[in-house]
């Protein structure tokens, strides 16, 4: 691979690969970067959500406990976290990593 083209994905992986950081209270762990909520209480409504979203998923009939206050609001906010997980630009560094990688077919790793 030539200089130039590694120079070009290390720029690639600084701008692209940001979903998962280093923890800084953890060795050899990662913490996503993009999650963010208005505060405790917003952290742990969508939290709920999840438990009352696999609490009916695990029922399998259409009887909802009454705590359940409103499952159609919980299981949105379980989809929109699942949505954010989606590391979409490591996705897009992967794709120009690949046509990199093919564009000198005698590169080895």
């Amino acid at each position: 691979m030539k200089k130039k083209q590694i120079n070009k994905l290390q720029a690639l992986a600084n701008d692209k690969l940001n979903t998962l950081q280093p923890s800084n209270l953890r060795k050899g762990k990662y913490k996503p970067t993009f999650l963010e909520f208005e505060g405790y209480t917003d952290l742990f409504i969508t939290i709920e959500a999840l438990i009352n979203v696999s609490i009916l998923a695990a029922q399998g009939d259409t009887f909802s406990p009454p705590r359940i206050k409103d499952h159609g609001m919980d299981i949105r906010r379980t989809l929109e976290l699942a949505n954010s997980l989606l590391p979409f630009e490591e996705g897009e560094f992967l794709d120009e990593s690949y046509r990199l990688f093919k564009e000198d077919p005698k590169s080895s790793f």
